[in-house]
């Protein structure tokens, strides 16, 4: 009897266990909370997997892996910015590095021409687009502008950077003036506040023809925003050539990063064909096409 009695103990632990767990995981499963979670976990997973792939140049399943992280993230800026991209490299076959604008469209020169600019050339703002905001993981960016050439030397170039188009500037300086045609850069300096995540900021850029006609000015403007991205820079840790790591910030959508990596690289090997291929590429791709093979000036440092 008391056989038969532990035999139908076992078999109804038996019985109920499975079913607790499995009812358990059913709560689990529904629970809102659980869910969130459980579609970032997938969310990342294939975001990581993704710049892995394109890392590795295999941008068909680089395509798959970020479409299905866009399924988990409905409307997920990152994983639409690297559909783009990775779109990008699969139609030009050829191309090294590439970018992609959610809105393409780009703004040149914006005031009157004054008489110290010649050859109807104008100053371009080396950005994707100028209908949205460039991108960085920098909280200390930097700024790419060619130049043109001018009948005679400007009066000085002027960089400022407001937090809305009307504030006062949070950072303003005025720069020498350069000789020649070519590309400046000027980088918020490491003294001044950082951009705050995002945020958008917007930047105005002038070449000063005479300091007392201001309306004279070739001026530029647009704006950058911070954005922190644990998945990008989980890849960049693990990507060691500059060169990697300025594809997978373009395919992430990181148009600053990746320029300013090329443009280090340029400056450090002139000479080198591959890097100029890239920087090329780059900039070909958003129809910067003139000013690919432009000088990259030594500037700029503040006035004293």
């Amino acid at each position: 009897m008391k056989r038969k009695l532990l035999i139908g103990s076992l078999f109804s632990v038996l019985v109920c266990v499975p079913f607790g767990v499995a009812t358990t995981s059913k709560i689990l499963a529904a629970n809102p909370i659980v869910q969130v979670a459980q579609a970032r976990s997938a969310y990342d997973q294939y975001m990581r997997q993704g710049y892995t792939a394109t890392r590795q140049r295999n941008y068909r399943r680089a395509l798959g892996l970020f479409q299905q992280a866009l399924q988990a993230r409905p409307g997920d800026s990152y994983a639409s910015a690297a559909i783009r991209n990775v779109q990008g490299y699969m139609r030009g076959r050829r191309t090294l590095i590439g970018f992609v604008p959610g809105k393409p469209g780009r703004v040149r020169s914006a005031a009157s021409r004054g008489t110290c600019f010649q050859n109807a050339d104008v100053a371009i703002p080396l950005i994707p687009s100028s209908k949205e905001a460039q991108h960085t993981t920098k909280d200390h960016p930097t700024f790419f502008f060619y130049i043109p050439k001018t009948s005679k030397t400007v009066a000085g170039l002027e960089f400022s950077l407001r937090e809305t188009p009307d504030s006062d500037p949070i950072y303003k300086e005025t720069f020498p003036p350069v000789g020649e045609a070519g590309i400046v850069s000027i980088t918020l300096p490491a003294n001044q506040p950082a951009l705050q995540a995002d945020k958008e900021y917007h930047w105005n850029f002038s070449m000063i023809c005479d300091p007392n006609s201001r309306d004279l000015d070739i001026f530029l403007e647009g704006t950058i925003e911070l954005m922190q991205d644990e998945n990008i820079a989980a890849q960049i840790q693990e990507t060691p050539k500059p060169l990697d790591r300025a594809v997978l910030y373009a395919t992430a959508g990181f148009w600053e990063d990746a320029i300013s990596i090329l443009a280090d690289l340029r400056r450090q090997n002139p000479n080198n064909p591959e890097i100029q291929q890239y920087w090329a590429d780059l900039l070909k791709s958003v129809n910067l096409d003139q000013v690919t093979d432009k000088p990259l000036l030594p500037c700029c440092t503040p006035q004293s």
